[in-house]
């Protein structure tokens, strides 16, 4: 008998609306601009990720205690490292006296603080335990 693994709708679907942030990310860094379409696919994909953000972290109806940690725990560690990047990012922008336009900026901070999320979460539930 093969033991089919069960897809969880909540974490497809973040990780779909997380792929669609960090494109568009990509999209605004690299060209440094915001059209209608880029705006309207940002919206989408914050409200995929908010729709879904407290079942992807565990939090809504946990299973058990250890994935509720390991949710917060990454939405933590994404939060304190996009805050350290974004300080860095002033400083040196400030010492280099390099303007960012705010499509740019929007960008990185969506770009560093998904993507934070998603591997920080992956590697934690790859661990298994967290204290």
């Amino acid at each position: 008998m093969i033991d089919k693994k069960i897809i969880d709708p909540y974490r497809v679907s973040m990780w779909l609306g997380s792929a669609i942030l960090i494109i568009l990310a990509v999209y605004m860094i690299i060209w440094k601009t915001v059209d209608d379409f880029i705006a309207i696919m940002v919206l989408v994909g914050i409200l995929i990720i908010v729709v879904n953000f407290l079942s992807y972290i565990g939090m809504e109806k946990p299973k058990d205690e250890r994935l509720k940690k390991i949710g917060t725990l990454a939405a933590t560690y994404s939060w304190y490292i996009t805050l350290a990047f974004m300080c860095f990012l002033l400083f040196s922008g400030y010492y280099s006296h390099r303007v960012f336009k705010p499509a740019e900026l929007f960008g990185l901070v969506i770009f560093v603080m998904i993507s934070t999320m998603l591997v920080i979460n992956e590697c934690l539930n790859l661990k298994g335990d967290v204290e």
